[in-house]
């Protein structure tokens, strides 16, 4: 185990402890956590401490514009830090918390499965405009549609933030965590324009924020 996994498990542990009735069980935790802390040289200073996870979110040959703005959007909104990372592959990381990470993934998946559902929608209904013209739809609708889509949407995002003050529990350690670490600076999206541009800036303007997560998922994406 490394580290951060080692934590993972002590803090495991420790909820056990605080939570059982059971003295012996209690005792158990307790001497657990005595000897993974003296094995691997953790603090319980340290293992108590909020854990700021850097993972991998999304891989790829060439940056989507859409795909990465709506990413940076979603992690600002919940304190945490999206990034490109340059090596054999390109990626985008995520840094937060395991709160965090679930809460951007959650949500960044929403807003892209309404993205791409609209954008066929929206693409759909602009050949039988186009077929009713006598010309075709330009290639570029659905790539102009997304880039607008996720610039609507990011611009939301930040006012809600500010307007509601929302400042999530662990915005503090991941704040501590980058300040040990330089970024250079990220390229501007070019704005998107031209066929599709229009309608994709139009939903992204009336698209949802606030929406509950299905299945086992209880609470509000949105939450802090």
């Amino acid at each position: 185990m490394d580290r951060t996994q080692v934590i993972a498990k002590i803090q495991s542990i420790l909820k056990l402890q605080q939570n059982t009735t059971f003295d012996g069980e209690a005792s158990a935790a307790a001497a657990m956590i005595d000897k993974l802390c003296k094995q691997y040289g953790i603090t319980i200073s340290e293992a108590t401490e909020t854990q700021v996870l850097d993972e991998e979110f999304l891989t790829f040959k060439r940056v989507n514009a859409a795909l990465s703005l709506l990413l940076n959007a979603v992690a600002n909104f919940y304190d945490a830090k999206a990034y490109l990372k340059n090596g054999d592959t390109k990626s985008i990381q995520v840094i937060g918390s395991e709160a965090q990470q679930i809460q951007v993934r959650l949500y960044y998946d929403y807003l892209v499965q309404v993205m791409e559902k609209e954008a066929e929608v929206a693409h759909k209904a602009e050949k039988i405009l186009a077929s009713l013209r006598g010309d075709s739809v330009s290639r570029s609708f659905k790539i102009n549609f997304r880039k607008a889509f996720a610039d609507k949407v990011s611009h939301r995002l930040q006012e809600m933030k500010k307007d509601e003050g929302r400042v999530h529990d662990d915005a503090d350690a991941v704040k501590s965590k980058l300040s040990a670490m330089r970024f250079g600076r990220a390229k501007k999206m070019t704005g998107a324009n031209g066929a599709g541009a229009y309608a994709g800036s139009n939903v992204g303007a009336g698209v949802s924020l606030n929406r509950q997560a299905s299945g086992s998922v209880a609470k509000q994406l949105c939450g802090v």
